[in-house]
């Protein structure tokens, strides 16, 4: 569960990238996050990882639940604990962020090779989260030598390899074909039939006009259809 409660977020020159924001996600959901470019998308996803926390001053506070022992506060959250929390979610970013000099294989393994996986068990969670996303052919191939849709799939199995309860994804499909974009659309979705959580900042009107998946437009740093809570 995400929750946040008058966030407000305030950068340089006075700019209000998120104002008094309160919402609520739960375990299992798949919402989309809608909004204009300068929105306040990117910060209002920043603040769940915690790369960015609420301003102080208006006592604004996210909390992130994923049972009971995995619960996360902006307000006491240490660099340990956040380090904890971002190893049960996983991100996916509009530019990829492939390492170039490193193989399929090795990019998808990287994160599990960091906290020290036995190496059968890396072995069989990188292959596991490459066959999710229907790339498992492609484990030797280096990045340069992929199409723009098939580094986003390698992306989402790094997001994936290590069975994180939260995927975030920041614009996933804005560097990408129609059909490359649905092919995505489609991953994330299946993903979130077995059970994660799956957060989508998109511009795209032909995933969520239709869609059964509910929906958060900010507009100016503004939640427009605010939670009550």
């Amino acid at each position: 569960m995400i929750q946040f409660l008058h966030v407000t977020k305030t950068y340089e020159d006075n700019w209000k990238a998120l104002c008094d924001v309160t919402l609520r996600i739960n375990q299992g959901e798949f919402v989309f996050l809608t909004g204009h470019s300068g929105a306040g998308k990117s910060t209002l996803l920043k603040l769940i990882y915690m790369d960015e926390r609420p301003d102080e001053f208006h006592g604004g506070e996210v909390m992130v639940q994923f049972n009971k022992d995995l619960v996360f506060d902006t307000k006491t959250a240490t660099e340990k604990q956040v380090q904890e929390l971002r190893r049960h979610m996983g991100i996916v970013f509009q530019d990829f962020k492939l390492l170039p000099d490193r193989n399929v294989f090795e990019n998808v393994a990287l994160a599990l090779r960091i906290t020290g996986t036995p190496e059968k068990q890396l072995n069989s969670r990188v292959f596991d989260a490459l066959a999710l996303v229907g790339i498992s052919q492609k484990r030797l191939a280096m990045p340069y030598t992929l199409s723009g849709g098939e580094q986003q799939r390698v992306a989402i199995a790094r997001a994936m390899v290590h069975n994180p309860y939260l995927i975030l994804a920041d614009e996933p499909t804005g560097n990408l074909d129609p059909e490359n974009a649905n092919e995505v659309f489609r991953i994330f979705k299946e993903i979130n039939a077995r059970g994660t959580t799956v957060l989508m900042a998109t511009h795209n009107p032909d995933f969520y006009m239709n869609s059964p998946f509910r929906r958060l437009t900010l507009s100016h740093g503004v939640l427009q259809n605010r939670d009550i809570l």
